[in-house]
């Protein structure tokens, strides 16, 4: 139980399904072609007027999909640079995505480095317009470019949007010691290995540089952004200046967005932990196919799906970047701490309850042995809820082996944190010192997060247990450690990222706060999830506020996406979600014309509270100065620096 349970990783941060959002259809409609745009790569026709969901503009967008920005990673090609493509013959019409990169789907394929650009329909190559690169999340294990549909955002805003895909999962950033580069390379110091997938991410920004003037775009307005594993991703990039003007001689981007991303700003594995990790992975896999003979011509021979098909015993929930290489020389904590950073505007923020998502994970169906079947767990409100109702295993002494019993609310933020933080790529053990520090902590901060604090708006269903509760105890106990979550994992390890770059370069931070979001495509709010609480802003559910994923919002719902798509599109456009200090002037002249103004972090710590009018406040999105408070980083802030967090750095 205890290695099954290790796998539940901070790594799944990313993997919400988009398809609990995605239930949307393509809009039918009669596909004509733009005029041809000659790239690097090839020429490529889009769609013109392309309406690819209900609620996008009947016009006004024109979309090119599937454009190849890097060979095949295929064969000798599998855990190397990417490499430049051979140009396309003749016109392509990009009327389709492109291959998914292998992560269970059907569509997927190791030639999956495609990406998708979304422009205004009367955009012409002198229009010069700002661009903006999404790097979608999904842990570094899943997701696509091609989930994401931007288009209200390029035709409101006047921007143009590139969504992209990149290797995923071990094909993506396994760092095992044969993988290891034997030359210098674009992306690589001799000795290097992993990261793959952000080499991937630079690589489709440098085909931005050298081509998105020929779709109207500027080379010199780009921004990048991403959430969660994106978000990661963008924090990345930020840190990786030895190979920030290299692939071009310009850089790569001028603005960062980070959504939900600062979640291992203190324990990003270094090359050497990683490696070791990686090690064992690549050598059960060549103990089942090569004979044991662990060697690159080994690993780059097994089918894709084959290595998919092993990941787990990777730790599929805990692929990382790793630091100490060319394309990530340092940590993310001490770049940004000391300044050895690529210094561009920044804005970033979290979700008020992006552990929401997660907690049930770490109680899995075992956990509420021997009476808590799906009925029951719904019935009281969650597995850990379930579990301070009814006998138990978890709660048994010993654990899982002795006779079950009720557990406390100490007793489970105990199992909770100490499974959070010895997952991999953790090196920490059950007695390790920051294990005993951070369970210590946790229970004795139990009062600060008491379970009467959080309600289960869920309507109370039954089970086959008589008298189950879905606030117990005058509240939800899964929606209180989906706080503990929040708060260890994002929200202060945001805050920290936020400061230490405000020192250096201009940020906006935010948080983004609806109690009454959607989860699910076409259904109105509050959304609720299969184990039976209330998800309210849990993590990647801003998303559907900026992209159009098909949400039943209520008109204050659908003002706040508004204007979060208008902060967005502004700050790519200028760096500032208030549109720069002109746009300022003018707004308090026509207040109507732009979202209410958005401070800066720098000095007071301000962050915009990004939450629908008359929802949590009358005026709606508004700055604060609580949320270190609020989130109890006082608590949280030192275990996350302890010994450089959770994953010590190596020398």
């Amino acid at each position: 139980m205890r290695e099954q349970l290790r796998h539940f990783r901070l790594g799944i941060i990313g993997a919400m399904s988009v398809a609990c959002i995605l239930a949307t259809t393509s809009v039918s409609n009669a596909v004509t072609p733009t005029a041809p745009v000659a790239t690097t790569t090839g020429t490529y026709q889009g769609l013109m007027n392309f309406q690819e969901l209900p609620g996008d503009p009947a016009t006004g967008v024109n979309v090119f999909f599937g454009i190849r920005y890097a060979q095949p990673p295929l064969g000798t090609l599998r855990w190397q640079p990417p490499q430049a493509p051979n140009p396309g013959q003749g016109s392509i019409l990009a009327a389709t995505p492109g291959h998914t990169c292998t992560q269970g789907r059907p569509t997927d394929s190791e030639d999956c480095l495609f990406l998708n650009v979304y422009t205004p329909s009367n955009v012409t190559p002198r229009s010069r317009l700002p661009v903006f690169v999404w790097i979608h999340g999904g842990a570094l294990t899943g997701g696509a470019g091609s989930d994401y549909d931007p288009s209200v955002m390029v035709a409101d805003n006047n921007i143009i949007v590139v969504t992209i895909n990149y290797r995923l999962g071990s094909l993506g950033f396994l760092a095992a010691s044969v993988l290891a580069a034997t030359a210098p390379n674009a992306f690589e110091n001799v000795g290097d290995a992993g990261n793959y997938g952000l080499m991937d991410q630079q690589f489709a920004m440098a085909w931005v540089q050298n081509n998105i003037a020929a779709f109207g775009g500027d080379s010199a307005a780009v921004t990048i952004g991403g959430e969660s594993a994106g978000g990661l991703s963008v924090s990345s990039h930020l840190a990786s200046t030895n190979t920030y003007r290299g692939l071009t001689g310009r850089n790569l981007f001028r603005g960062a967005i980070i959504e939900s991303g600062g979640y291992m700003y203190h324990d990003v594995p270094s090359l050497a932990t990683y490696q070791t990790l990686s090690n064992t992975f690549a050598q059960k896999d060549a103990n089942a196919s090569c004979g044991g003979s662990l060697t690159l011509a080994c690993l780059q021979g097994l089918p894709a799906a084959q290595v998919f098909a092993n990941e787990s015993t990777f730790g599929g929930f805990g692929i990382a970047p790793n630091f100490g290489t060319k394309i990530l020389p340092l940590d993310l904590h001490t770049a940004f701490s000391t300044g050895q950073f690529n210094q561009v505007p920044v804005l970033q923020g979290t979700n008020a309850n992006e552990g929401r998502l997660f907690e049930p994970d770490f109680f899995p169906s075992q956990v509420t042995l021997p009476a808590g079947t799906s009925s029951n767990i719904v019935a009281a409100g969650g597995p850990a809820s379930f579990d301070l109702q009814v006998p138990n295993i978890l709660c048994s002494t010993p654990p899982f082996a002795g006779q079950p019993a009720i557990c406390t609310y100490a007793q489970e933020i105990g199992f909770f944190m100490q499974t959070l933080v010895t997952a991999p790529p953790s090196n920490q053990t059950p007695t390790s010192a920051f294990t005993e520090a951070v369970v210590a902590a946790s229970v004795a901060a139990a009062g600060q997060y008491p379970i009467a604090n959080f309600h289960d708006f869920v309507p109370q269903t039954t089970g086959t247990i008589p008298g189950l509760n879905n606030n117990f105890m005058g509240g939800n106990v899964d929606e209180a450690l989906s706080q503990i979550f929040t708060d260890f994992v994002f929200a202060c390890n945001g805050f920290d990222s936020n400061s230490d770059l405000s020192l250096r370069v201009p940020v906006f931070a935010y948080e983004f706060n609806d109690p009454n979001a959607p989860s699910t495509a076409g259904v109105p709010g509050p959304g609720a999830n299969s184990s039976g609480f209330t998800t309210a802003s849990q993590h990647a559910s801003e998303l559907q506020y900026i992209f159009n994923f098909g949400s039943a919002f209520t008109p204050a719902q659908a003002a706040l996406a508004n204007n979060m798509k208008t902060y967005w599109a502004n700050f790519v456009k200028a760096g500032d979600p208030n549109g720069g200090v002109l746009q300022i002037l003018v707004d308090l002249r026509t207040p109507q014309a732009q979202p209410p103004v958005w401070l800066p972090f720098f000095g007071f710590q301000l962050i915009q509270l990004l939450t629908p009018q008359g929802v949590l406040a009358p005026q709606g999105p508004h700055p604060f100065d609580t949320f270190r408070s609020e989130h109890s980083c006082n608590i949280w802030q030192p275990l996350l620096t302890f010994n450089n967090g959770n994953e010590p750095q190596q020398p």
